[in-house]
Protein backbone atom coordinates (compact mmCIF):
# COMPACT_ATOMS: atom_id res chain seq x y z
CA UNK A 1 0.00 0.00 0.00
CA UNK A 2 1.23 3.53 -0.69
CA UNK A 3 0.60 6.96 -0.26
CA UNK A 4 0.29 9.63 -3.28
CA UNK A 5 3.00 11.17 -3.01
CA UNK A 6 6.64 11.10 -1.70
CA UNK A 7 6.83 14.57 1.12
CA UNK A 8 9.13 17.41 0.99
CA UNK A 9 9.75 17.20 4.88
CA UNK A 10 10.51 14.64 7.29
CA UNK A 11 8.04 12.28 8.58
CA UNK A 12 7.68 11.57 12.65
CA UNK A 13 5.87 8.14 12.17
CA UNK A 14 3.61 6.30 15.36
CA UNK A 15 2.84 2.91 14.83
CA UNK A 16 -0.09 2.30 17.50
CA UNK A 17 -2.33 0.13 18.86
CA UNK A 18 -3.40 -2.22 22.00
CA UNK A 19 -1.38 -5.25 22.40
CA UNK A 20 -1.67 -8.06 20.40
CA UNK A 21 -3.14 -6.17 17.13
CA UNK A 22 -0.39 -7.07 14.63
CA UNK A 23 1.28 -3.51 14.73
CA UNK A 24 4.89 -5.14 13.65
CA UNK A 25 3.57 -7.72 11.32
CA UNK A 26 1.77 -4.86 9.60
CA UNK A 27 4.84 -2.65 9.11
CA UNK A 28 6.79 -5.27 8.09
CA UNK A 29 4.66 -6.58 5.70
CA UNK A 30 3.64 -3.17 4.70
CA UNK A 31 6.04 -0.55 1.84
CA UNK A 32 6.52 1.57 4.36
CA UNK A 33 9.44 3.50 2.44
CA UNK A 34 6.50 3.91 0.05
CA UNK A 35 4.80 6.08 2.67
CA UNK A 36 6.99 8.14 2.83
CA UNK A 37 10.90 7.24 2.29
CA UNK A 38 13.25 5.31 4.47
CA UNK A 39 11.75 4.52 7.94
CA UNK A 40 13.31 3.14 10.98
CA UNK A 41 10.51 2.22 13.14
CA UNK A 42 11.45 1.61 16.70
CA UNK A 43 10.91 -1.50 18.39
CA UNK A 44 10.09 -1.00 22.21
CA UNK A 45 10.20 -5.33 22.75
CA UNK A 46 12.69 -6.00 20.34
CA UNK A 47 14.72 -3.22 22.30
CA UNK A 48 14.16 -4.75 25.43
CA UNK A 49 15.13 -8.01 24.49
CA UNK A 50 18.27 -6.54 23.06
CA UNK A 51 19.08 -5.51 26.47
CA UNK A 52 18.52 -8.08 28.45
CA UNK A 53 21.21 -10.24 25.76
CA UNK A 54 23.72 -7.98 26.16
CA UNK A 55 23.81 -6.25 29.50
CA UNK A 56 23.19 -7.61 33.04
CA UNK A 57 20.10 -6.95 34.02
CA UNK A 58 16.48 -7.88 34.91
CA UNK A 59 13.42 -7.40 32.44
CA UNK A 60 11.87 -4.59 34.51
CA UNK A 61 15.15 -2.70 34.21
CA UNK A 62 15.13 -3.37 30.64
CA UNK A 63 11.75 -2.24 29.87
CA UNK A 64 12.68 1.25 31.69
CA UNK A 65 16.10 1.36 29.73
CA UNK A 66 14.66 0.74 26.39
CA UNK A 67 11.64 3.63 27.17
CA UNK A 68 14.33 5.61 28.05
CA UNK A 69 17.06 5.42 25.31
CA UNK A 70 13.97 5.15 22.38
CA UNK A 71 12.67 8.65 23.53
CA UNK A 72 16.35 10.18 23.72
CA UNK A 73 16.60 8.59 19.99
CA UNK A 74 13.57 9.58 18.85
CA UNK A 75 14.05 13.37 20.20
CA UNK A 76 17.58 13.71 19.07
CA UNK A 77 15.99 12.31 15.37
CA UNK A 78 13.73 15.14 15.22
CA UNK A 79 16.26 17.91 16.29
CA UNK A 80 18.72 16.63 13.59
CA UNK A 81 15.50 16.51 10.72
CA UNK A 82 15.71 12.40 10.43
CA UNK A 83 12.45 10.73 9.27
CA UNK A 84 11.86 8.30 12.42
CA UNK A 85 8.94 6.06 13.48
CA UNK A 86 8.30 4.38 17.07
CA UNK A 87 5.66 1.66 17.57
CA UNK A 88 3.52 1.72 21.02
CA UNK A 89 0.83 0.28 22.13
CA UNK A 90 -0.26 4.24 23.08
CA UNK A 91 -1.29 3.41 26.32
CA UNK A 92 0.28 6.99 27.92
CA UNK A 93 0.55 10.09 26.18
CA UNK A 94 4.19 10.72 27.16
CA UNK A 95 4.48 10.69 23.07
CA UNK A 96 2.49 13.81 22.57
CA UNK A 97 5.34 15.90 23.52
CA UNK A 98 7.60 14.41 20.63
CA UNK A 99 4.34 15.13 18.49
CA UNK A 100 4.41 18.56 19.69
CA UNK A 101 8.48 19.01 19.07
CA UNK A 102 8.37 17.00 15.57
CA UNK A 103 5.93 20.14 14.27
CA UNK A 104 7.68 23.00 15.28
CA UNK A 105 10.92 20.91 13.66
CA UNK A 106 9.00 21.16 10.54
CA UNK A 107 7.94 17.57 10.49
CA UNK A 108 4.64 15.65 9.10
CA UNK A 109 3.35 13.64 11.31
CA UNK A 110 1.66 9.79 10.90
CA UNK A 111 0.39 7.95 12.88
CA UNK A 112 -0.86 4.09 11.60
CA UNK A 113 -3.16 2.64 14.40
CA UNK A 114 -3.95 -1.20 14.45
CA UNK A 115 -6.83 -2.49 16.36
CA UNK A 116 -8.95 -5.55 16.92
CA UNK A 117 -12.41 -6.07 16.42
CA UNK A 118 -12.70 -7.21 20.29
CA UNK A 119 -10.31 -8.24 23.75
CA UNK A 120 -11.10 -11.41 23.30
CA UNK A 121 -9.85 -11.31 20.16
CA UNK A 122 -6.79 -9.44 21.22
CA UNK A 123 -6.54 -12.37 23.86
CA UNK A 124 -6.51 -14.92 21.31
CA UNK A 125 -3.76 -13.48 19.53
CA UNK A 126 -1.43 -13.21 22.11
CA UNK A 127 -1.77 -16.79 23.31
CA UNK A 128 -1.42 -17.60 19.62
CA UNK A 129 2.03 -15.71 19.89
CA UNK A 130 3.19 -17.20 23.01
CA UNK A 131 2.60 -20.62 21.41
CA UNK A 132 4.97 -19.49 18.69
CA UNK A 133 7.86 -18.34 21.47
CA UNK A 134 6.43 -14.60 21.31
CA UNK A 135 6.32 -13.05 24.58
CA UNK A 136 3.12 -12.43 27.26
CA UNK A 137 0.88 -9.80 28.14
CA UNK A 138 -0.74 -10.28 31.61
CA UNK A 139 -4.47 -10.12 31.10
CA UNK A 140 -5.17 -7.43 32.89
CA UNK A 141 -2.60 -5.52 31.36
CA UNK A 142 -4.00 -5.79 28.03
CA UNK A 143 -7.64 -5.06 29.16
CA UNK A 144 -6.41 -1.37 31.06
CA UNK A 145 -4.24 -0.90 27.93
CA UNK A 146 -6.41 -1.21 25.18
CA UNK A 147 -9.15 1.58 27.25
CA UNK A 148 -6.33 3.55 27.56
CA UNK A 149 -4.99 3.41 23.93
CA UNK A 150 -8.63 4.36 22.70
CA UNK A 151 -8.40 6.73 25.01
CA UNK A 152 -4.79 8.62 23.89
CA UNK A 153 -5.88 8.22 20.20
CA UNK A 154 -8.45 10.52 20.47
CA UNK A 155 -5.50 13.46 21.22
CA UNK A 156 -3.82 12.24 18.52
CA UNK A 157 -6.37 11.90 15.94
CA UNK A 158 -6.85 15.60 16.06
CA UNK A 159 -3.11 16.80 16.51
CA UNK A 160 -1.01 14.50 13.77
CA UNK A 161 -1.30 15.53 10.20
CA UNK A 162 -2.39 12.48 9.15
CA UNK A 163 -3.95 9.19 10.52
CA UNK A 164 -4.80 5.79 9.25
CA UNK A 165 -7.04 3.16 11.28
CA UNK A 166 -6.91 -0.40 10.29
CA UNK A 167 -9.17 -3.28 11.88
CA UNK A 168 -6.52 -6.38 11.48
CA UNK A 169 -9.61 -8.91 12.59
CA UNK A 170 -9.45 -11.60 10.30
CA UNK A 171 -5.55 -11.18 10.08
CA UNK A 172 -5.64 -8.88 6.41
CA UNK A 173 -5.65 -5.47 7.30
CA UNK A 174 -8.72 -3.51 6.32
CA UNK A 175 -8.24 0.28 6.47
CA UNK A 176 -11.81 1.49 8.57
CA UNK A 177 -11.33 5.11 9.03
CA UNK A 178 -8.50 7.74 7.63
CA UNK A 179 -8.20 11.44 9.12
CA UNK A 180 -10.11 14.09 7.58
CA UNK A 181 -11.10 17.75 8.60
CA UNK A 182 -9.17 18.89 11.35
CA UNK A 183 -11.05 17.20 14.15
CA UNK A 184 -12.48 14.35 12.63
CA UNK A 185 -12.18 10.95 11.25
CA UNK A 186 -13.64 9.44 8.18
CA UNK A 187 -15.25 6.35 8.77
CA UNK A 188 -16.00 3.92 6.11
CA UNK A 189 -17.21 0.97 8.45
CA UNK A 190 -18.59 1.59 12.18
CA UNK A 191 -15.39 0.97 14.68
CA UNK A 192 -15.40 -1.06 17.81
CA UNK A 193 -18.08 0.67 20.45
CA UNK A 194 -15.89 0.61 23.32
CA UNK A 195 -13.50 2.86 20.45
CA UNK A 196 -16.36 5.24 19.19
CA UNK A 197 -17.55 6.22 22.61
CA UNK A 198 -13.47 7.03 23.72
CA UNK A 199 -13.08 8.74 20.50
CA UNK A 200 -16.38 11.60 20.99
CA UNK A 201 -15.66 11.66 24.42
CA UNK A 202 -12.08 13.16 22.96
CA UNK A 203 -14.32 15.63 20.72
CA UNK A 204 -13.27 13.71 17.77
CA UNK A 205 -16.17 14.13 14.79
CA UNK A 206 -16.72 10.91 13.54
CA UNK A 207 -18.14 10.80 10.13
CA UNK A 208 -19.05 8.46 7.94
CA UNK A 209 -17.66 7.82 4.06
Amino acid sequence: MRTPRRPDRPIFWIVAGPNGCGKSTFYNRTDIEGWGGSVWIINPDLLTAKIVENEPTDIEAANLAAVQRIEKWLETSIQAYQTIGVETVLSSGKYRRLVELAHRHGFEVRMIYILLGSLKLQMERIAQRVREGGHDVPADKVEARRARSFEQLGWFARHVDRCWVFDNSTGEPELVAVKGAPGSLLQFRALPSDLEMLLRQSDVDLQRA
